[in-house]
This record gives C-alpha cells, sequence and structure tokens, in this order.
C-alpha cells in the first residue's frame, strides 16, 4: 500500500470519527507524551542534542493545538491522583511531559504550553543544571560530530576503530555511548573527557540547559517538576549504590530548589536496553517517588504500577501525531 493511500485511510478514519467511536467501547486509556527539545531551527543542533530529540517549534505549536482542541490535557498529579484512585480523568487524557531540562523547555516549549492552557511535566537531570554544563550524549555527538581525525584510538579497548564514513562515524559513536551509559558521575565524566581527548576534540559547552532560576520559574507558573536522575546514566546497568545515589541526590537537589515535595521521575533510556527493572522500580519506590516514567512505548492504564509509566513517542508529522493519538486511546502501541 503507498504512503498516500495509507494517509487518505488514516485521514478518513479519523474524520469519521470510527477510532474515537471505538475507543468507548474499550477501558480507558491515556497518552502521555515524550518530548525532550523544541527548537526553531533543529538542523543547528545535529552535532549536539541531534536530529532524534529536537522537535520543530511550528510543529509543536500545532500538535499542542491538537492536544488542546481534540483531547483532554491533564498533567502527572492527575495521574497519580487517579491511580490512587482518589481523581476521575477526562474521557481523552493527554499529558506532555519533558525529559532532560534543555532551556528551550522554558523559552520555546512553555509558553506555547500555556497560550493552550497546557500544563507540563519537565522532568531535570541535575548535574547539567548544577554545573551549567551539557549531558554527557551531547558532548559525545558534539566530538564525533567534529573531530577531524580519521579514526579513534579507543585506549580503553585497546584498538583503533575507523571513523571515516557515516556508518563507521554512528558505530564508533555507539560504542561510546554504551560505554558512558554504564558509568555515572565521576566514572562518567573521566569516561568522556578520555573519548574527548583521544578524538583531540575540546569539551562541548555551548549553554544549552536551564538555570535554576529557569526551574524554579517553572515551578512558579503551575508546570510540574520532577527528577531525570543526577547524570543521566543507563538506570538498569546500576549497581544498587549507584542507583540510590542517582534517585536520591537528585530528588534531595531538587526539593531543596523548589522548596517543595518531588514524587515524580523518569527514567533516562540511553543507548542500551533495558532502561528500567525490577530493581529500579524498587529503588524509586525507597526514595519516595511516587510516580515514575518510561520510555517503553504505550498507553497508560490503571492497572500500571505507577512507578513503571508507559510513554507515547512523538513523530514529527502532525497527520500521524493525530493518528497516534487517536488510537492510543484505543489501546494500540506505537514502537
Amino acid at each position: 500500500m503507498s504512503t498516500g493511500l495509507k494517509h487518505f485511510l488514516k485521514d478518513a478514519l479519523v474524520g469519521a470519527r470510527f477510532i474515537q467511536m471505538a475507543a468507548r467501547l474499550v477501558p480507558q486509556r491515556i497518552a502521555i507524551l515524550k518530548y525532550h527539545s523544541v527548537q526553531d531551527e533543529p538542523e543547528r543542533y545535529l552535532n549536539s542534542m541531534g536530529s532524534g530529540i529536537v522537535n520543530a517549534t511550528s510543529t509543536f505549536r500545532k500538535q499542542m493545538e491538537i492536544v488542546a482542541r481534540k483531547f483532554d490535557p491533564v498533567d502527572m498529579d492527575d495521574i497519580l491522583l487517579f491511580l490512587d484512585e482518589k481523581k476521575q480523568l477526562p474521557r481523552r487524557p493527554v499529558v506532555v511531559t519533558f525529559d532532560d531540562g534543555f532551556a528551550d523547555n522554558i523559552e520555546i516549549a512553555a509558553p506555547i504550553l500555556e497560550h493552550f492552557g497546557i500544563r507540563g511535566t519537565f522532568y531535570i537531570t541535575v548535574d547539567p543544571v548544577e554545573n551549567a554544563s551539557v549531558p554527557w550524549f551531547c558532548r559525545l555527538r558534539h566530538a564525533f560530530g567534529t573531530t577531524q581525525k580519521q579514526s579513534w584510538s579507543d585506549s580503553l579497548d585497546g584498538c583503533s576503530r575507523d571513523i571515516t564514513g557515516t556508518s563507521a562515524r554512528k558505530t564508533a559513536f555507539l560504542v561510546a555511548s554504551e560505554r558512558c551509559a554504564r558509568r555515572r558521575g565521576e566514572n562518567q565524566e573521566i569516561a568522556l573527557r578520555t573519548i574527548e581527548e583521544e578524538l583531540a576534540v575540546e569539551p562541548f559547552s555551548e549553554a544549552l540547559m536551564m538555570t535554576w532560576a529557569q526551574v524554579r520559574s517553572l515551578h512558579r507558573t503551575g508546570h510540574i517538576v520532577g527528577s531525570h536522575t543526577v547524570t543521566h546514566p543507563n538506570m538498569a546497568y546500576m549497581g544498587a549504590e549507584d542507583l540510590s545515589i542517582e534517585c536520591v541526590e537528585s530528588k534531595g537537589k531538587l526539593e531543596k530548589m523548589l522548596g517543595t515535595a518531588v514524587p515524580h521521575f523518569s527514567y533516562p533510556s540511553p543507548i542500551l536496553h533495558p532502561h528500567w527493572s525490577k530493581e529500579t522500580v524498587e529503588c524509586t519506590e525507597r526514595a519516595g517517588y511516587r510516580c515514575a516514567v518510561t520510555s517503553t512505548a504505550g498507553p497508560g492504564r490503571n492497572d500500571q504500577n505507577p512507578l513503571s509509566l508507559q510513554r507515547v513517542v512523538v513523530p514529527e508529522d502532525t497527520d500521524e501525531f493525530l493518528w497516534i493519538l487517536e488510537n492510543t486511546m484505543l489501546g494500540r502501541r506505537f514502537p
């Protein structure tokens, strides 16, 4: 079936409201949307944030208009109350969440959310905000995207890796990403600096992240602020002590800076699978979180553990966005 015919059939089904009517016959589902960054010129960030997590401002505005006009915007506090059986949700609930804590979240995304009366949830990676630095994956992408070297003399694995072509460079970048995702704190920083030195690249230092003043401003204007760990490791590959540090210290720092309890958490999902586990869920519970979202694709349900909720990956295409949201209300999962 051609792409054009698929789009036609999807538009026809949505326009005829067949999916909306069918959704009334199934148990209620929740669409928890996962965003990272919104920029006027996403192509400027290919060698920092990359293309996969940056949405164009114009597209984000159109998507939020769809959420406001065709669905029922709610927030993660509402979801927590619903899962605790303390509140009923409207029929077509959609939550807007952002991971990482990029400055464009407050500079570009938040005004759009507020224009449409949507309360967002922003999960903050504490260390880059605290130190006015950038997450490790931005530094790695910059290093591999800008190095002039033709090979990477990888001292840790004791080998030389070809990085002359796009495919070879991507393979080497994924090796480096896996290495950093398995580490946290100082060990992660050492691994990063070693790779940057071996690629003869200075650490990326552009101001991409929010300041604490901006995080507090988000909170004051009614948005929800949650934790996204301290240093953005893959939690499923952490030992018990490191797990606890990432959960507890990020929560404590946010609560100190905001002057309020922080019950919400988001699991980073860098490169390796899985990105959460039974042990990570138990750790978030011990740390005092009451609600946590994953990057596992799918709709939220009232029978899910509130500490491992599924989310919806957001497409760039606006028509596809509406199609996915409508089908999420039916309980369908999109990879």
